[in-house]
């Protein structure tokens, strides 16, 4: 085993057990790289030591370039606050997969491109553009189905036909092929950017 993937959304949460877990990997030299989900909040302090017990990269969910909509979803952080944690990974030596989301509440076309604008100024070293999926019993739910913004309540359209995700909601502001096109044209761009295509062959030559 040469790398492990904590796929666990709150294993940062708790920064004592964090620490622990960092302290218990140096102690005993595992020599193990390993991958875990962050949450956006994480100190600085805390992503040196995770580099020093292994720590290779983090997966963020910065969500949205909007202050606007951070706070609808209750996301508890702040555009400055992505900002800040990606300027911290960097100086610590980590790499970050960034994870952004489309079609929450209040979303409009010009917060869709706040977040595409935040992608490309944040700069991860990956990246995911991906629209919102409302589960069945959450906040996000309730407030689409009272609104009348799902399309459909047959759960096999929920899927494509490949089995993926496939886009349900549509807004009196944005329709769903609306935020799917968005997606994959916002990869493309990031992906096809002169700047990160020029940034990652540099990595990779670093990393022979």
């Amino acid at each position: 085993v040469k790398e492990i993937v904590f796929e666990d959304d709150t294993f940062t949460a708790n920064r004592k057990r964090l620490e622990e877990f960092c302290d218990l990997m140096i102690e005993k030299n595992l020599k193990i790289k390993w991958t875990v989900n962050a949450r956006v909040d994480l100190k600085y302090e805390s992503m040196i030591k995770m580099k020093k017990a292994g720590c290779r990269l983090l997966v963020a969910g910065f969500e949205s370039g909007s202050d606007q909509i951070l706070k609808n979803v209750n996301k508890g952080l702040t555009v400055k606050d992505n900002i800040e944690f990606m300027k911290n990974a960097r100086k610590a030596k980590l790499l970050v997969h960034g994870c952004f989301m489309v079609g929450n509440i209040g979303e409009t076309k010009e917060t869709m491109q706040q977040t595409f604008r935040l992608a490309m100024k944040l700069r991860p070293d990956t990246a995911q553009f991906f629209p919102l999926m409302v589960y069945p019993g959450t906040r996000a739910y309730n407030w689409f189905k009272e609104n009348d913004f799902i399309k459909t309540d047959d759960y096999s359209k929920w899927l494509t036909e490949d089995g993926l995700h496939n886009c349900v909601v549509s807004t009196d502001k944005v329709t769903d092929k609306e935020l799917v096109d968005f997606c994959n044209e916002a990869r493309k761009k990031y992906y096809l950017n002169f700047r990160y295509i020029m940034y990652k062959g540099i990595q990779s030559l670093k990393s022979i």
